[in-house]
Parts: C-alpha cells; sequence; structure tokens
C-alpha cells in the first residue's frame, strides 16, 4: 500500500464515508477533507472539519499505511503536529497520543477497493515516462484540455512567484529587465545575465547617455574588457557606482560547449542593443494579443551592427524571437495581471503564447508519438508542464488525466 494513494481516496473522496466509525467505535462523517498540503512540511490536509459523535472538530489530518508510521517519521517531537484531530491510516497498529490525549483513528483497510488499488499501481509500474500515453487516444479529449490550462497556469506561476526574491523590486521595469536578461540566457547562461542585472541595474543603465549604455553592459558583464578611452572613462564610472568588479565575473559566463548563436560574446551585444532600444515602458501590455505580438517581434528586430569589438552583433532569429516571448514577455504580462489583480491581463499571457508557433523539443515528440500534437506554444508548454511536473514524478493521483483514468 502506498501513502499517497491514501491521499488520493482522502483527497477526493473515494470512500463510503457515510458508513464508516472510528476505531474506537465512535461515530465518524466528514464534513470537508482539507486542503492537500503536496509540497510544505506538516500534516497533510490543513483545515479539515469532521463531527465525532455529534461534535464538530476543524483541525489537520495526517494520513499514514500504518499507525506506527507516526513514531518511524518522528511526528511526536515536531509541534506542527499537535493540531492533527484526526490520524487515517491503512492498517492500525499502535496507539497515538497528542498531547494527553489519544489521537482519533480511521482505520481504512476494511473499505479499499484493492481492484482500484491494483490498477493504480499497474499505471505506475509502466515503463514508458508517459505513463498513460497508450490510453490516450480513447480518452475524451476534455479532460486532457482540462488539465493543459491547469498547467499552463502552474507553470506561469512557478517562472513568476518568486520575482521579488530575486530581484527585490516590484517595480514593473525592473521586473522586465530582470526577465528579458534570464531569457536571454536561455538555460545554460542563465544565472550569469540576472547577475548582469544586478551590477548594472536598469536606473544607473538609464542614468548613462543613451548612445553608451551598449558599451556600459557590455563592460558590466565582465567578457569585454575596454578598449579604448571612453571604455576605461565609463569602467571607472559603473566602479565608482559599485555596481561591478570585471575581473571577478567573466568566469560566470559558460562558453564552452555553447553554439555559436547562444555563445555569451553574441547574446551580451544582442541584450546591449536591445535595453538601449527599448524605454521599458510597460502600456504595450494593454495592447490586444494580436497587436502585442506584432509589437513584440518589432520590438525584437536589432539591426546588425559590429560596436567597433571582435564579434558582430546579429538579428535575433525567429525562433529566439518566439523564445523571448515565451519565457519573458508571457510571464510578465501573467505576473503584472496578478500584482494589479487585472484578470484580462493575466488571460492576455495566455492569448499571447497561443500567437506562438508551438516548440519542437524531445518531450513534445514524446506527446507525438501518442497523438498529441499542440497547435501552439500554450498547449506545448502545457505538454512541457504536465511532463516534467507531474509524468516524471509520477504524480498521477493529482493529474486529472490519472484521476479520470483511475475512476473509470
Amino acid at each position: 500500500m502506498k501513502e499517497k494513494y491514501l491521499h488520493y481516496l482522502w483527497q477526493y473522496k473515494l470512500m463510503p464515508l457515510h458508513n464508516m466509525s472510528l476505531t474506537n467505535g465512535k461515530s465518524f462523517k466528514l464534513i470537508y477533507q482539507g486542503d492537500y498540503n503536496a509540497t510544505e512540511s506538516g500534516p497533510d490536509f490543513f483545515n479539515a472539519k469532521i463531527e465525532i459523535d455529534g461534535i464538530l472538530w476543524i483541525g489537520n489530518v495526517e494520513i499514514h499505511v500504518k499507525s506506527k508510521d507516526w513514531f518511524a517519521h518522528q511526528h511526536q517531537f515536531d509541534s506542527s503536529y499537535n493540531t492533527v484531530i484526526l490520524h487515517v491510516v491503512f492498517e492500525h497498529n499502535a496507539d497515538v497520543k497528542v498531547g494527553e490525549s489519544l489521537l482519533p483513528v480511521l482505520e481504512l483497510k476494511p473499505f479499499v477497493d484493492f481492484s482500484h488499488y491494483k490498477r493504480f499501481e499497474q499505471l505506475l509500474k509502466a515503463k514508458r515516462l508517459i505513463l498513460c500515453g497508450s490510453s490516450l487516444s480513447d480518452f475524451p479529449p476534455i479532460y486532457l484540455i482540462e488539465m493543459q490550462e491547469k498547467a499552463l497556469l502552474r507553470r506561469l506561476s512557478r517562472k513568476t512567484n518568486q520575482l521579488y526574491t530575486s530581484i527585490h523590486s516590484n517595480d514593473p521595469k525592473n521586473v522586465l529587465y530582470f526577465l528579458i536578461a534570464r531569457a536571454m540566457g536561455a538555460k545554460v547562461n542563465q544565472l550569469p545575465f540576472e547577475e548582469l542585472t544586478q551590477r548594472i541595474p536598469l536606473t544607473v543603465l538609464k542614468q548613462i547617455e543613451k548612445k553608451r549604455q551598449m558599451q556600459a553592459v557590455c563592460l558590466a558583464s565582465g567578457i569585454y574588457a575596454p578598449s579604448s578611452e571612453n571604455d576605461f572613462i565609463l569602467t571607472a564610472q559603473l566602479s565608482n557606482a559599485g555596481t561591478f568588479e570585471n575581473k571577478v565575473f567573466k568566469s560566470a559566463w559558460k562558453q564552452g560547449g555553447v553554439r555559436p548563436a547562444n555563445h555569451p560574446s553574441k547574446r551580451i551585444l544582442q541584450f546591449a542593443q536591445l535595453v538601449q532600444k527599448f524605454d521599458f515602458s510597460v502600456s504595450f501590455a494593454y495592447l490586444d494579443a494580436t497587436k502585442l505580438y506584432d509589437y513584440i517581434m518589432k520590438l525584437l528586430d536589432l539591426k546588425p551592427s559590429n560596436l567597433g569589438v571582435d564579434v558582430q552583433i546579429t538579428p535575433f532569429s525567429e525562433s529566439f524571437k518566439h523564445q523571448l516571448i515565451v519565457n519573458c514577455f508571457a510571464p510578465f504580462l501573467f505576473w503584472y495581471g496578478n500584482q494589479k489583480e487585472d484578470e484580462g491581463l493575466v488571460q492576455k499571457a495566455i492569448d499571447l503564447l497561443s500567437k506562438v508557433p508551438r516548440e519542437d523539443n524531445g518531450i513534445i515528440k514524446k506527446w507525438k508519438n501518442y497523438g498529441i500534437v499542440p497547435k501552439n506554444a500554450a498547449e506545448s508548454q502545457a505538454l512541457l508542464e504536465i511532463f516534467n511536473e507531474f509524468c516524471i514524478n509520477k504524480k498521477c493521483l493529482t493529474c486529472t488525466i490519472g484521476n479520470k483514468l483511475l475512476s473509470q
């Protein structure tokens, strides 16, 4: 028996709760199963409501395979479990006290449908990465659509919910500056690009004469050494402002094994030209999705230039422009909409992704093998989230698709 299966039974009330009693013989009635605690430490369900012999109890619920697991997990030493009002177990084999009182126990073993549990185990034992893949062709598409919608919102939330911690600012201009830099770095150089925004903040950058802003970004990156008298003067100004120390930062960039188009020396130059070109006004957020897509694509048109350095600035490819929309502008709209409590802006983030062609990578190809072909980036982003956060971790019980398959 798996504990997460018991979580599933409790969360979705898949038991004859009208016909159960506690191990001490007292009557039991479930009013509200509580809020599932999937990530934080502490009890499994918060704020549950139950009746025991007609008396209402409000508190937390802890679930184990066996009662003795309470001690195996050392909950007796954790004060966060003092608020538990019910111990739900598959098999009751030990009494547990909270304070001076015995903890009420609900034993599930007599009520578990073992044929259903067998289907659950068979699903999770499958060797393929998308466990439900072979069943998708015969499965009502509405459930996949529902899961995609949930997954996309989850993905956008995950990309934006720690922004304040990263930049210590809720100023939309600073957030947009940070998101552009992070997206420019992709996975391989995301961290040094994020650090670049700390070393030369947007407020400092915009105080510099516009024609010298590109040089300032390049010098702050540490990849480019001063090559002219003006560069040395600008370096001194930035150093006096306490924004960077070149000799420390250069080693942070990953340059080996990077495709030529993604080499940091090229991406820094492109980023420098983009931030010089863009005034970081966020009024574009109020364009409709089609005009917004056109506006961003035009904004991302860079002019070829050599800037007096060895590497020439090259324009963004079409696919990289789309990558910036997916990883920067759509998350920004989602974040900005939540900050403004404007559901229209949140929805516009999704509408903008719907204007972008779907991604094609190894994960999307796995979905295609089962006949699931995304039409746009909104759908491909959702499928990436489902695969990475649910399929890989075998969280079928918290996935709409897995849940419906098991309930058949």
